[in-house]
């Protein structure tokens, strides 16, 4: 457990795997209704949600979901010391994960996030050479996820990120850059292969 939390940040965090262990395993319609019900109080701010099976949270006051969110099965958020939030209809895919250390991560509306997707709000730090890449933290960063934004299967978004309205981020991409509306862009690093406005040209 990270050494720089607060007692009460760690005793919250052992509380948080505690209630994942006893409930986050009930399957089906039952699981789904049972985790909203117990789940929802300990948000910073939660409207209507349905998560699958596995759904791993650390720092729920530090998390704000609008209503229509959907979290499949084996997703997970950290916001431990930092921020999430998600807008209204939001789907993160299976073993997704968005991870908010150290950084504010902010997600639109109507947002699709495909599954084993990773939102990184900020790298580790390593510029020092006389102490473990491991003992360094983190540099504090964002990631902000603008409406109606597609992100394919086995995606990365890395720390500093805007992904502007109606982009698409294409399978297995690792974003690096900021995207423009409506871009459609893929590959390592993601580059714009094409627009979704057909006025627009091509590359």
């Amino acid at each position: 457990m990270d050494k720089r939390l607060s007692v009460r940040q760690r005793v919250m965090l052992q509380a948080e795997e505690f209630w994942r262990l006893l409930w986050g395993w009930i399957p089906g319609g039952p699981g789904t209704l049972l985790r909203r019900w117990l789940y929802r109080p300990f948000f910073a701010r939660a409207g209507a949600f349905r998560s699958g099976i596995g759904l791993v949270v650390q720092g729920f006051g530090n998390i704000h979901m609008g209503s229509g969110v959907g979290l499949n099965r084996h997703v997970s958020l950290y916001a431990s010391r930092g921020t999430i939030t998600l807008g209204d209809r939001v789907f993160v895919g299976d073993f997704s994960s968005i991870n908010a250390n150290d950084a504010e991560i902010r997600i639109g509306n109507d947002v699709i996030i495909g599954p084993m997707c990773l939102v990184q709000g900020a790298n580790h730090a390593f510029g020092r050479l006389d102490i473990p890449i491991a003992r360094q933290g983190h540099v504090p960063s964002s990631v902000s996820i603008e409406d109606n934004v597609w992100i394919a299967a086995h995606c990365v978004i890395l720390p500093g990120v805007r992904i502007a309205s109606g982009a698409v981020i294409a399978a297995g991409a690792v974003v690096t850059r900021d995207v423009p509306p409506n871009a459609v862009v893929g590959g390592v690093p993601a580059k714009i292969l094409s627009y979704r406005d057909a006025s627009l040209k091509t590359v």
